[in-house]
């Protein structure tokens, strides 16, 4: 595999950016949204998509999430309506499949897959197991004929990569443990937006099986501290650093509530957590079922002593 070296400092390579403000027409779904002058922000749409971001260099294109193989093939055909440039490196925010399992459909349209080291390690400990389970639900899984999620083919060690162009500086961070193991954020420090990935959602669209729930609003903290003007979360409509601080809110209290119930001598089934109003929009008492499995998950990262995604053995 080959390695991108010096992450802790700024590495330069030759990539390609000329502000490109043109937005294509629509392509299965919501049309890109402009956030930026070269930079677009497409939400999923349908078929379990996560959200993409396309970031436009001097020569070449950057996208954020290779998403699932059906929306990376959509996703060709519009970033080609966006800019003439090809797609040069797709970064794998984490390794869940929505996010990395377009993989083999960008390598073979000639761009290189990236992601830190963390992603391929989760990817070597849960796959082919997962996908093997996609794979009946998943027409698109069957069209690659792949029996296992193509691995990333750069991969990234410590906490920083930093490509410059001249023309547009992009920083792909690591701030800790969150929603997984390897989660990567992307940083444009001129445009001061922030891509997160499913280290922060918009609305109740997150699960934390393969979290460190205690130490993701750790994370967010950082991220937090970039003080992003736009923010372009995994899954849900993109906002400003609200966004941020709404994810991390939500699991500071959801830990304490589970945790004073489990203090108490409560199991998950006998639990009644109540949350504060703002929360509601991550949390919503319509889930029921999303909010029982959180539930369980917290329980079990306070019960093990350790992170609830070094706990789980499978998807419930």
């Amino acid at each position: 595999m080959n390695r991108l070296i010096g992450l802790s400092g700024r590495v330069f390579l030759a990539l390609f950016a000329t502000c490109f403000t043109a937005v294509a027409g629509r392509a299965q779904g919501s049309p890109p949204h402009v956030i930026a002058p070269g930079v677009w922000f497409l939400t999923g749409d349908t078929n379990g998509y996560s959200n993409t971001v396309i970031i436009e260099m001097r020569d070449s294109l950057i996208v954020v999430d290779a998403n699932y193989p059906g929306r990376a093939k959509e996703l060709l055909t519009i970033a080609k309506q966006l800019s003439p440039k090809p797609v040069r490196y797709v970064f794998d925010t984490h390794h869940h499949g929505d996010h990395a399992y377009g993989n083999s459909v960008w390598t073979a349209a000639g761009a290189t897959t990236m992601a830190f080291e963390g992603v391929t390690e989760e990817m070597n400990r849960w796959e082919p197991k997962r996908w093997q389970e996609a794979l009946p639900k998943r027409p698109d899984l069957q069209a690659t004929g792949d029996t296992d999620v193509q691995r990333p083919q750069m991969s990234i060690s410590g906490d920083k990569l930093v490509l410059n162009d001249d023309t547009r500086e992009v920083d792909f961070l690591h701030f800790g443990w969150g929603h997984t193991r390897g989660d990567g954020y992307v940083w444009l420090p001129k445009e001061r937006i922030l891509a997160t990935g499913d280290a922060a959602v918009n609305g109740p669209r997150n699960k934390l099986l393969d979290a460190y729930i205690e130490n993701w609003p750790k994370a967010l903290e950082k991220a937090i501290a970039l003080g992003p003007e736009h923010v372009l979360p995994g899954h849900g409509d993109a906002g400003g650093i609200e966004v941020l601080k709404g994810q991390r809110q939500f699991l500071i209290d959801l830990y304490a509530a589970v945790k004073a119930q489990a203090h108490a001598g409560k199991k998950p089934a006998e639990m009644m957590i109540e949350l504060p109003e703002p929360d509601q929009w991550w949390f919503p008492a319509s889930r029921a079922d999303l909010r029982q499995q959180d539930v369980e998950t917290v329980y079990l990262e306070i019960t093990s002593h350790q992170p609830a995604g070094a706990t789980w053995h499978e998807w419930k």
